[in-house]
């Protein structure tokens, strides 16, 4: 059976803006990076290999929290549609757990501040490793900001954000998440209780992401 998508569309899903490109490539190692790769070029054909794609990625993410990582398994199942919001709920992710580290080292307002306000409050204090928050200014520089706030389109495109860039984001949100859990206690508390935030409210407002422990 063929694929239901156009080639001109099929093409479209494998492109990537070379900014997403190059954070793939700094965040993830040589393999995870071609295992990425590979998923892209598999989510766009049909069948089993679609399917297979799909499961590797609900794999890759489907861990604690819950909120908001439970909510990506339908929309990955979605894939190669539905990429904005596969990427917001990621960003989500790297959101909920940069507040908690941010929270332990610097910040006792860190909890209810959005994530850029959070990386000034890291980059001020000169958070190390610098590498992790310089990256993690560029996620939500290029995928988590754009995905809430910019609704135009690269030109040549029919959407903003390509399969093959959802793909590469949540290789790059789940190896940024190990890198925050290796260093702050906080955030494997909060993962593990699982029930400290919620994930709410208007696309792109300070609320979507909302603490309600002590």
């Amino acid at each position: 059976m063929s694929s239901p998508w156009k080639t001109s569309r099929r093409e479209e899903a494998l492109w990537a803006l070379p900014v997403i490109v190059e954070l793939a490539k700094d965040v993830l190692t040589p393999e995870k990076y071609n295992e990425a790769e590979t998923i892209s070029r598999m989510l766009i054909r049909s069948g089993e290999r679609r399917r297979y794609a799909q499961m590797k990625l609900v794999v890759l993410t489907l861990k604690k929290p819950w909120r908001p990582l439970f909510y990506l398994k339908p929309l990955i199942e979605g894939l190669p549609r539905n990429t904005r919001d596969v990427i917001r709920y990621l960003g989500d992710y790297v959101d909920l757990i940069t507040k908690e580290m941010t929270y332990e080292f610097f910040d006792g307002k860190a909890r209810r501040r959005s994530l850029g306000q959070n990386l000034r409050v890291l980059m001020n204090n000169r958070f190390q490793p610098a590498d992790l928050v310089e990256n993690l200014c560029r996620f939500n520089s290029f995928l988590y900001s754009p995905s809430k706030h910019d609704f135009s389109l690269p030109f040549g495109r029919q959407h903003r954000f390509t399969s093959r860039e959802a793909v590469l984001t949540a290789y790059i949100a789940m190896e940024l998440g190990e890198r925050i859990k290796s260093l702050s206690k906080l955030v494997r508390i909060a993962i593990e209780r699982d029930d400290l935030y919620s994930i709410g409210g208007r696309w792109g407002s300070k609320e979507r992401v909302s603490y309600h422990g002590p």
